[in-house]
């Protein structure tokens, strides 16, 4: 038998049964007579009666077609509109102009016939004409405004183009200011955002409310920069372009007022135009039905009426059946032949099944018990037989996919070995330098010393670590600073080479061991070399830093005699070389394990001062002479130590640093300070002012700004109360915090320089720093009634301030002489001890009420000759100004 499937067997046996239906069914026919005699009524008598319709004038015949022709002008005419409406191009204005002028065309013939019938929808034609115009109106003038944002977009890009082109070039960079380059940044942003707007697009409310804030950002930061552009660009020049700033956002308000006129105009537009097809094709329809029908239609329509007549019945007589016996064999002959078939069938289907299903079992259990290249073979029913090829290719497959895991697991089995290897360095080796790491550098050290006990020669330790290298991952990235740890480890190993081994031990630590030295002195000069190998800069990217290190030197047999004694002691050494300054060497010494032991002391009592609530705030005030009035108080840190003396903050700051509790304090410090500026502003002294000092590590912290302004909101503080006192140190932090000292400085913090008057970068600090203050350091005051060029620096300084507008305090006035000095420079504020040390908080509204008796006093204290000393400089500057003005 064929390899049928099951549904053409079944099909198979379900024409077997049908045909031997059949044949009973033809057999009975035959076998069976009907006969039927039936009498039938006389037929019925039809009167038809004519009915005649009504022609049409053929007048109507014309008026539907000029209706037509409307119908088709209105439909032209408004597909020309909306083109004209997308855009004012010659081709769209000419198919406008040309629509509107069928349009008219059309109406007019209709309207000259004078067999036409009145009606209302020319008259809205006309109306329809006349929106159209409007909405083109208002198309062109959306268009206009899009033309306009564009051109004021234009107008500041190319005025701000012309402005950089102008600005000076060195060394192939442009040197122009930044509130230039901040004004071309956000114009981009604008320009960007506009794309839509300029192309045409009908931007959603989102993206317009971002326009809009591009927009303001623009005009804020131009209205920001008014003083510095105005002098360097020209008042012309910064008022055309805040007239295109203020274009701008005029141009963008009217189109989307336009917008929304133009989408209002052109949903009236379509009404209309619907409306009025609806009323054409109305009457267009009674024109219609008004006209004559076809010649092909019946002119009279056909009706009948039967005549009465009376009915007669019918009569049926059926004959009796009469049977055939051939008929009765072939049946049974037929049903035989399709019983047979319907068996065959089922035989062989039962086998095409079976046996497929048992070498498939069969197989089956082949391929799980681990055989390889099982095959089931063809045969059986079309579905098994496809279940069997599925099966053979799926063995295939298998056989296949076995091969791949067993190369996959050869190469992970190589890769585990590779690892393996690899962690196996890892643990011995610093990943980034290559470098032994601190597990190894154990085994190495305790290996050396060994050698050395046998030897009898001695081993040098030497821990170090690169000054202020955390400067350099904030400023110029980790990266770039991963990049200088492998220079600083290239060069150790130069040192090195030769005479001992280098490790780095995590961070900007390394270590290096010295071997066998014949004696003390050659580890110290060792030392030495080490220090000055640094004094050349290190390439980094083709880029020179110059870097210094601090070292810590323990010797073996001398100071320790196993491997982690050794490290503990140049641990120590490290520490005091870090406290002596930059490029420093210490070796050990027994006292430096005492001193050690007295900073892990302060330390821990530090955790727990924070824990316990032992820090306070003292403030000692700046006095105005002019008012005689408490013109600030600056915040000082104490500690309050269990015996209850107070400790001042330089006798533990360094350890905080060291230890990584200067963020928790410096924290601490501007919550305290604020709360004590908050409760004296909202109490008797709304004038107050309170000089915070800050370090450049909490200006690159980029929450400080937002964290400060969030303490002010909380305690209700105006930002002029509060004054943030700064060291020259912060620009040695690159960009980032004066960024964040401008934009305190435009919230209105003051902003003071300590300290001035020493540092070599004192004059770059008045150009790049946003200040409000200059503290004149006490090392210039002290010498100021004895030192003639301490008084000509202090007077130049202090005239400096005035012409640009900066108030100057001088601290560290301690002598009466010093105080006469600067008794009639009325625009200083004066801080020192002679004034008065700093106080709890309690003491200061106290001390400020009695301030004007302390002054009066102290004046008469004042030597005679003292008091002559000529120091009216700030009035005689104030003078000079005065009078250059006038001229």
């Amino acid at each position: 038998m064929p390899n049928l499937g099951i549904v053409p067997r079944m099909a198979i046996s379900f024409a077997a049964v049908a045909l031997l239906a059949g044949t009973a069914n033809m057999i009975a026919r035959e076998s069976v007579q009907i006969i039927r005699t039936v009498t039938r009524s006389p037929e019925v008598q039809i009167v038809k009666q004519p009915i005649i319709a009504r022609p049409t004038p053929a007048v109507a015949r014309i008026a539907a077609s000029r209706i037509a022709e409307v119908q088709s002008a209105v439909e032209r005419f408004g597909q020309a509109v909306r083109s004209r409406v997308e855009g004012d191009t010659p081709a769209n204005n000419a198919n406008y102009s040309n629509a509107k002028r069928v349009l008219q065309l059309a109406i007019l013939a209709y309207q000259q016939n004078p067999a036409e019938p009145a009606a209302d929808w020319p008259q809205h034609v006309s109306i329809y004409l006349e929106r159209a115009q409007e909405l083109i109106a208002l198309a062109d003038q959306r268009r206009q405004a899009r033309t306009d944002y564009g051109d004021h977009a234009k107008s500041i890009a190319d005025r701000i183009r012309e402005s950089l082109d102008g600005a000076w070039t060195i060394f192939g960079r442009v040197i122009a200011r930044k509130s230039l380059l901040q004004l071309r940044a956000e114009l981009d942003s604008i320009r960007r955002r506009s794309e839509g707007v300029t192309s045409g697009e009908i931007l959603d409310d989102e993206h317009t409310a971002l326009l809009k804030q591009a927009e303001a950002s623009l005009a804020e930061t131009l209205k920001a920069a008014q003083a510095s552009l105005s002098k360097s660009e020209g008042a012309e020049w910064f008022q055309t372009v805040s007239a295109d700033v203020a274009g701008l956002a005029s141009a963008r308000e009217f189109l989307e007022a336009s917008n929304e006129h133009v989408i209002s105009g052109e949903r009236q537009f379509l009404q209309l135009g619907s409306s009025l097809e609806n009323q054409l094709e109305l009457a267009a329809i009674s024109a219609e039905s008004a006209a004559p029908k076809d010649s092909r239609v019946p002119a009279q329509l056909r009706s009948f009426t039967p005549q009465p007549q009376a009915l007669v019945s019918e009569l049926v007589e059926t004959t009796s059946e009469r049977s055939d016996p051939e008929a009765a064999r072939l049946m049974a002959t037929v049903t035989v032949l399709v019983m047979l078939i319907i068996i065959a069938i089922s035989v062989f289907t039962v086998r095409s099944i079976v046996l497929p299903v048992r070498r498939l079992v069969g197989a089956t259990r082949r391929l799980a018990g681990g055989q390889a290249n099982v095959r089931v073979g063809r045969g059986g029913i079309k579905e098994l037989d496809i279940v069997a090829q599925a099966f053979d290719q799926m063995s295939a497959q298998l056989e296949g996919i076995k091969d791949a895991y067993r190369c996959q697991q050869e190469n992970l089995e190589h890769q585990v070995i590779e690892r393996t290897y690899k962690l196996q360095q890892l643990a011995h080796q610093d990943p980034l330098t290559s470098l032994p790491n601190r597990r190894h550098l154990s085994s190495l050290l305790q290996s050396a010393l060994g050698r050395a006990g046998k030897a009898e020669t001695f081993v040098g330790v030497y821990f170090l670590d690169i000054d202020n290298f955390k400067n350099i991952n904030d400023s110029l990235g980790h990266v770039f600073g991963d990049r200088v740890l492998m220079s600083v480890a290239n060069r150790l190993e130069e040192v090195i080479d030769g005479v001992g081994f280098v490790a780095r031990l995590g961070g900007d630590e390394f270590t290096l061991v010295y071997e066998e030295a014949h004696s003390v002195q050659e580890l110290n000069d060792f030392g030495s070399r080490l220090t000055s190998a640094f004094h050349r800069s290190v390439s980094v990217d083709d880029r020179e830093i110059s870097i210094s290190i601090s070292v810590g030197a323990s010797i073996f047999p001398e100071h320790e005699a196993d491997a982690d004694g050794l490290l503990r002691a140049a641990d120590s050494a490290l520490f005091r070389a870090k406290e002596l300054g930059r490029n420093q060497l210490a070796v050990f010494t027994p006292e430096l394990i005492a001193t050690a032991a007295t900073r892990f002391t302060l330390e821990q009592g530090l955790r727990l001062a924070l824990e316990r609530s032992e820090l306070e705030l003292a403030y000692q005030p700046e006095i105005d002479l002019a008012r005689s009035d408490v013109g600030l108080v600056e915040a000082l840190l104490r500690w309050r130590q269990p015996d209850g003396r107070l400790a001042r903050a330089g006798e533990f700051l360094a350890v905080a640093e060291q230890s990584g509790l200067m963020a928790e304090i410096n924290a601490w410090v501007l919550h305290a300070a604020l709360e004590d500026a908050s409760r004296w502003y909202h109490g008797s002294w709304p004038d107050t002012r309170v000089a915070i000092n800050i370090s450049p590590r909490q200006l690159l912290d980029r929450l400080f700004v937002e964290q400060i302004l969030r303490l002010l909101k909380r305690y209700r503080l105006p930002a002029k109360c509060i004054e943030l006192e700064l060291t020259e140190s912060v620009l040695q932090t690159g960009p980032a915090t004066i960024a964040a000292l401008r934009a305190l400085r435009s919230h209105g913090f003051g902003i003071a320089l300590d300290d001035f008057g020493t540092g070599y970068s004192s004059l770059t600090s008045l150009e790049q720093l946003p200040l409000s203050r200059l503290k004149l350091d006490r090392s210039l005051v002290s010498g100021i009634d004895s030192s003639a060029r301490a008084g000509a620096i202090a007077r130049a300084i202090i005239e400096l301030s005035a012409g640009l507008g900066l108030d100057v305090t001088a601290e560290g006035i301690e002598r009466p002489e010093q105080f006469a000095w600067f008794a009639h420079s009325t625009s200083v504020l004066l801080q020192g001890f002679l004034l008065s040390d700093a106080m709890p908080f309690s003491e200061v509204l106290p001390f400020k009420a009695s301030l004007r008796h302390r002054l009066q006093d102290l004046l008469l204290s004042v030597p005679t000759q003292a008091r002559q000393h000529p120091v009216a400089l700030v009035r005689e500057s104030k003078r000079r100004i005065a009078g250059s003005s006038q001229e």
